[in-house]
């Protein structure tokens, strides 16, 4: 997989460290917390996120993760709305989270970014093709101050562009997906 992101000018950092890994946890975490607390982005994804009563089937559907988001070491997105429901996890999961990466590169420009996608999209093929999933993190990112602080502390000085989780998940739901007329057209 590193060899798919060098070829587009990225690098992929394994973050396996303890200390690094309670870092990460910690700045997904405020980058989270800063995103519920934000009414304007709040409103943003619960609009990205699909319920049976919409007339469309377009987004996240909010059944698309049965979990608490905060029961993980990584916080994830709470389409659901769990966290109105349940403030404090009920159960907490394993601490094993999967092979905890980021993808970065030497520069930050919209050049750069395009590359990134194509990096992260041959890295993703490539691990789909050996039965490995991955789950998204880019809650920090979307914080400037959080995205600093990673990059002084976790990539070297290289620019962060993807926080992600790569493994074997117990279980793989389909997701529903738009018809490629829909999205060409």
């Amino acid at each position: 997989m590193r060899e798919h992101t060098r070829r587009e000018g990225a690098e992929l950092h394994v973050i396996d460290g303890a200390a690094e890994r309670r870092l990460l946890a910690e700045l997904v975490r405020a980058g989270d917390d800063t995103r519920r607390a934000d009414a304007r982005l709040a409103d943003e994804q619960a609009g990205w996120t699909w319920r049976l009563a919409q007339p469309r089937n377009d987004g996240v559907p909010a059944d698309a993760s049965v979990l608490h988001p905060d029961s993980t070491a990584l916080a994830g997105r709470d389409y659901a709305g769990l966290t109105d429901m349940f403030p404090t996890p009920p159960r907490r999961w394993s601490a094993r989270t999967g092979l905890v990466t980021f993808l970065a590169t030497d520069r930050d420009d919209p050049l750069t970014w395009l590359r990134s996608g194509q990096a992260l999209q041959r890295m993703l093929l490539h691990a789909a093709g050996h039965g490995i999933t991955a789950a998204f993190h880019t809650q920090p990112l979307e914080v400037p101050r959080l995205r600093t602080r990673i990059r002084q502390t976790l990539t070297a000085g290289q620019f962060p562009q993807m926080v992600l989780r790569l493994g074997h998940p117990p279980c793989v739901r389909a997701l529903p997906r738009r018809a490629l007329a829909d999205v060409l057209g």
